[in-house]
């Protein structure tokens, strides 16, 4: 898949000041110049790791409001509230007064539902309300022998119907199945009754509401962050809301990592499939990582199929090659990353520092073990997470981060540890069919969050609940020792 060039694109085609014009090129590269300036028609930013996409849509809405587009035109569309705060505060740094639309799906679609719909009085689904619905049906207990109740408050509250099919039912025998299905229906009628609205129903109603242009929307300039963390529903609500305005959607398919919430990355490879007349521009530079972090993140890559083939680049010149250490055994792959962590605070208290594991039980033992010597930690932020160590300690203030690597996208530290490489945890065995091309990905996602060093690691075995795993993970064996500096402790 190859790269759109544009060509005779120039800020002398726009109105704009020479002090703004300054503004734009001192603070964008080449690349994101391009991205900002090109305004009319739909457009595809790639944005690699550490490149500055939300950089490139922040200046792009600057430029809008400069050229006089109504800040009610404009609508930047992204996953989270954290998400939503960031650009909101970067914005506002520079337009205190802008009023630019900035929403997830969600809650875009909760504002348009509350303003259009004929019920405007639905309630939003919460964890609490689906387990008192469920508990209601008749099925409930009977429904406590299939699942666990952690996991059945999960499918009832957090994901669609297709995902429990795909993840939960498919290993259910016929009885069972019949079971859930009953349970299912019974379900959605309570929730109908009670005028209750899940997530997935806010966008299913939206849907609908622009389906039967129901819904008045003035945007004429729309920008989407994370576009490979879309569903298919979210795209089919994309074609309606952006039929008559200029579309630019910013995303890394080498970072796509959450399928099993029914996410997929087929929507970003073809976008331009979807949308007419597209325009593909590369984020190449990386401002990031070290060049040899960097190095090692761009060989990994060409394992990856079906992508938007890319290798970062990056003006760092530092030489410090990622550490790759092997260890008798897991107690001392612990004792090594904690004496590590020690002599990076001792020499710099404000230094980051993440451990990102693939899966949080591989967390406890680390917990243990840093809560037995009285170091203060932070556990990266996650509902689930937070429910399982809720007597565990926490300092928010702390540079030291534990974090499973799907929580850890999005962020970065400046010294990395990823421990336990080994076949069956990285990539993980856990669970239903193992998805490699999204593991491939997700261990992706942890090299690249590594600014200055890289620390990653595995002990000759490992026993735990899941079983004995004793093989180095495919992902660093086929990979030359040349990338690494490689010590055996």
């Amino acid at each position: 898949m190859n790269e759109t060039h544009l060509k005779n694109i120039s800020l002398k085609n726009l109105d704009l000041s020479d002090n703004f014009k300054n503004f734009l090129i001192n603070n964008l590269n080449f690349d994101q110049l391009i991205a900002v300036i090109n305004l009319n028609g739909h457009f595809l930013i790639i944005a690699g790791a550490g490149s500055g996409k939300t950089r490139t849509i922040i200046y792009r809405a600057f430029l809008l409001i400069e050229l006089k587009v109504p800040s009610k035109n404009i609508l930047i569309l992204t996953f989270t509230r954290k998400a939503i705060n960031e650009i909101k505060i970067r914005i506002n740094s520079f337009l205190p007064d802008s009023n630019i639309c900035i929403e997830t799906f969600h809650s875009l679609a909760y504002k348009y539902l509350k303003k259009y719909s004929q019920n405007k009085y639905f309630k939003i689904l919460t964890v609490d309300d689906a387990l008192i619905l469920a508990k209601k049906t008749s099925l409930y207990e009977e429904l406590l022998k299939i699942f666990s109740k952690d996991i059945l408050i999960k499918i009832i509250s957090l994901t669609s119907s297709s995902l429990l099919k795909e993840y939960y039912f498919k290993k259910l025998d016929e009885k069972s199945k019949t079971l859930v299905i009953n349970f299912f229906n019974n379900f959605e009628i309570l929730k109908k009754t009670e005028n209750f609205y899940s997530f997935n129903d806010l966008l299913l109603q939206f849907y609908k509401l622009l389906n039967l242009n129901l819904i008045t929307n003035n945007f004429q300039y729309i920008m989407i962050d994370e576009y490979q963390d879309t569903d298919n529903l979210q795209v089919d609500i994309l074609k309606l809301l952006a039929k008559n305005s200029n579309l630019m959607v910013v995303g890394d398919d080498y970072q796509s990592i959450y399928g099993f919430k029914g996410t997929s990355m087929e929507n970003i490879l073809n976008f331009s499939n979807e949308f007419s007349n597209v325009k593909t521009i590369i984020l190449k530079e990386n401002y990031r990582s070290t060049y040899p972090i960097l190095n090692l993140s761009n060989e990994f890559s060409k394992k990856l199929k079906y992508c938007f083939r890319k290798s970062l680049i990056t003006k760092d010149t530092s030489l410090k090659k990622p550490n790759l250490n092997i260890f008798k055994n897991h107690f001392n792959e612990i004792s090594f990353i904690f004496e590590k962590v020690k002599n990076i605070l001792d020499l710099n208290p404000n230094a980051t520092i993440g451990i990102l594991f693939r899966n949080f039980i591989y967390m406890e033992e680390f917990i243990k073990f840093f809560e037995s010597s009285n170091t203060k930690f932070n556990i990266a932020s996650n509902p689930f997470l937070e429910n399982i160590f809720k007597n565990k300690f926490y300092n928010t203030n702390t540079t030291l981060t534990f974090s499973t690597i799907h929580s850890s996208k999005g962020l970065e530290w400046d010294y990395v540890f990823i421990p336990l490489l080994l076949e069956g945890i990285i990539p993980s065995s856990i669970g239903d069919a193992l998805n490699l091309e999204e593991e491939k990905r997700l261990f992706y996602v942890a090299l690249t969050r590594a600014k200055k060093e890289l620390f990653l690691s595995y002990p000759l075995s490992f026993y735990s609940d899941f079983g004995l795993f004793k093989t180095p993970s495919q992902f660093i064996e086929n990979i030359n020792s040349s990338f690494f500096n490689i010590k055996r402790g």
